[in-house]
């Protein structure tokens, strides 16, 4: 399912529009073409047209540099780009746009849209609806928005933000940035150091290879439980109140804010020695940290802030204080998609 069908153009139903070869607009000062509205409106279902072909000599396609503008467009449309096309709009239905060749910056508009990047920097917005974007190679911007959304950023450092609804996304190779921000997201951030917030919403959070940050803090007002596991590498992770953290392979940050209210974080893999336990704390006085055994169950370590209990640590018999430090909050802000 992971690629679900990488560049494929087969049209998705319903009328298949295709950029016809008017190009009804006059030149702007940079040479950008633009296509109106109803220069689509009649071609006949089933075609599909690139833009390079309406070029006689290929090399004219290749140098050129096109502004391609498409909405307010009944039915499902179906759009291939090509060398120099710049930006590439859907509209309401459930529509495919390949922006090829070029740095794109491609919009789905309404509808479950399908939106690819290529080879270059792109910047792909699903806009409403449950959309699916590739990113493809270089370093791409992917907004989902509103609407259950899919979000791969494939090679390159990439950054994808999945924003309202229940949204997956994946980084795959490269150091990503990955955001979740409302919903019930699942965050995997593949080869590379990567970073991943969750943002509100009950979020699964796998760091993959490489040294990753990690984190399930910024829930707002939200109650949910995060689940973070680092996988391999030296990871850092922020957990917040109630969260499930599995460290993986590595040594590895746990961070925990020890003035936050609410349940206690719980840490499945903690190796005393190896993995560090951190408490953010901004107050002026130091907190006083305690650590209790469980009498009943050996593998449970609780770590106590000034009395309450903020961490229960499983496989951490004989943590001691070398353990535990003291540290100023930390804040792994993700900055937003440009476009």
């Amino acid at each position: 399912m992971f690629l679900l069908g990488l560049f494929g153009l087969a049209a998705m139903g319903g009328a298949a529009y295709a950029i016809s070869d008017v190009f009804s607009g006059d030149e702007d000062e940079d040479n950008d073409d633009v296509i109106e509205e109803d220069a689509v409106e009649d071609i006949p279902e089933g075609n599909l047209l690139e833009i390079d072909d309406f070029f006689e000599d290929p090399a004219e396609a290749e140098d050129a540099s096109h502004e391609t503008i498409l909405s307010d467009v009944d039915g499902n449309l179906v759009i291939a780009g090509g060398p120099g096309v710049d930006n590439l709009s859907g509209a309401e239905g459930n529509d495919q746009i390949n922006g090829y060749d070029g740095g794109d910056i491609i919009d789905g508009g309404a509808g479950d849209d399908t939106l690819f990047g290529a080879d270059w920097d792109d910047t792909l917005n699903g806009n409403t609806g449950d959309d699916i974007l590739h990113g493809g190679n270089g370093h791409d911007d992917l907004s989902g928005n509103a609407g259950d959304d899919i979000l791969y950023g494939h090679a390159g450092d990439d950054q994808l933000v999945g924003g309202e609804g229940d949204d997956d996304l994946y980084g795959g190779q490269g150091n990503d940035n990955l955001a979740g921000g409302e919903g019930e997201d699942a965050l995997q951030g593949g080869d590379g150091e990567d970073m991943l917030a969750g943002g509100a919403g009950e979020d699964t959070l796998f760091g993959g290879d490489g040294d990753d940050t990690l984190s399930g803090q910024d829930d707002g007002d939200t109650p949910a439980s995060d689940f973070l596991n680092g996988g391999a590498g030296d990871d850092t992770i922020l957990a917040g109140a109630g969260d499930v953290v599995t460290g993986g392979q590595g040594a590895d940050q746990i961070a925990i804010d020890g003035t936050a209210t609410g349940k206690e974080v719980s840490v499945v893999d903690f190796i005393p020695g190896e993995d560090k336990l951190l408490i953010e704390w901004n107050g002026p006085d130091a907190p006083e940290i305690g650590i209790e055994q469980d009498a009943d169950n050996a593998d449970l370590t609780r770590v106590l802030v000034n009395g309450r209990e903020v961490a229960h640590l499983f496989g951490a018999q004989g943590l001691g204080p070398e353990d535990i430090q003291l540290t100023p909050g930390l804040d792994p802000t993700l900055t937003s998609p440009t476009g």
